[in-house]
């Protein structure tokens, strides 16, 4: 059997949180020769070679079909779909280097809150100054397509090979298009982000490439590996509520997953007894206090290590592609 590779970031930030989740799954990351070099594996999982580039090149081989599994930016992904030559497909997002591709224009512009209002400034910019507004990104793909879904044609795009946020005050660029995690650099230099101009929702996650031969691999540990990682980016992205099933409300759980996306532990729900109820970090307060309003006592609150389901999705994902 062919070993599975499998493509890991080798530097930067999304290294580092990488490096930080999989230790806490109890997955120890190998390299052979020293730290220095660019081939490892997994402990315990022999047959998965590991290669460690870039997160925008491991982007690249995902698309060429040069390894099998690949861990990067959902943004670096999508940026090359209109030039892909292979299927790519996002197996498990991973909760950790989270980031928006947003659009950005000056404070000054202080008629210019939404992407309506810049469609109208962009028709207006070409009869003023004779020549397009310009927008300084490394994300031309993102940014033609979200602005075409926002019915703006009349921009230029400029290449950023550096810091993007700076180009509006350099004067190479009125506008941006750029990755950010909190938005603070993108105050320091004066810019604001649309309104409704958020391109892409953007985080690590897991993709599979299927350009690649999967037949002469085997796919065993593969498997364990991906439950073990979606356990524990279920762990990261949800909490589990527990509180004493003291009265019978028919459909609870049915309210609860249309209003929370919570759902039960266990479907079983003996009176007077204690349940868990696992959801999304951000409904945890909510989903609280309709709780206390159906008269439910104590709630409380804990936050697991591992959150095991019963069947895989980014398994299922992986066999559905083959």
């Amino acid at each position: 059997m062919s070993p599975i590779r499998f493509a890991l970031p080798s530097k930067g930030r999304i290294q580092e949180e990488m490096n930080k989740f999989f230790s806490s799954a109890g997955i120890k990351i190998t390299k052979s020769g020293g730290q220095r070099t660019y081939i490892g594996g997994f402990k315990n999982y022999s047959d998965i070679e590991i290669t460690f580039l870039s997160a925008s090149e491991i982007a690249k081989e995902l698309h060429k079909g040069n390894v099998h599994l690949g861990l990067t930016g959902l943004d670096l992904i999508n940026e090359l779909d209109s030039k892909k030559t292979n299927k790519v497909v996002s197996l498990l997002e991973l909760g950790f280097s989270k980031a928006n591709v947003v659009a950005a224009v000056p404070n000054s512009w202080i008629d210019v809150s939404n992407m309506k209002d810049l469609a109208e400034v962009s028709k207006d910019f070409i009869k003023l100054h004779d020549r397009r507004l310009r927008v300084a990104t490394k994300f031309e793909s993102l940014t033609r397509n979200f602005f075409l879904k926002n019915n703006i044609n009349s921009y230029r795009i400029v290449e950023s090979t550096g810091a993007t946020e700076g180009a509006p005050s350099a004067g190479t660029a009125e506008m941006i298009t750029d990755i950010t995690e909190s938005g603070t650099t993108l105050e320091a230099n004066n810019l604001k982000v649309l309104d409704d101009g958020i391109i892409l929702k953007s985080e690590a996650c897991i993709f599979g490439s299927f350009g690649m031969n999967w037949k002469s691999v085997d796919l065993e540990n593969i498997k364990k590996l991906l439950r073990i990682l979606s356990a524990k980016s279920n762990a990261i992205s949800h909490t589990e509520i527990t509180f004493n099933y003291d009265q019978r409300i028919n459909n609870l759980d049915i309210e609860l997953y249309r209003n929370f996306k919570s759902f039960f532990l266990n479907q079983s729900f003996t009176l007077g007894n204690d349940v868990s109820l696992i959801t999304p970090n951000d409904q945890v307060a909510v989903c609280s206090e309709f709780l206390i309003s159906k008269g439910y006592g104590t709630i409380k609150i804990n936050k697991p290590d591992f959150i095991y389901k019963s069947n895989d999705e980014s398994w299922e994902k992986l066999l559905s592609n083959l």
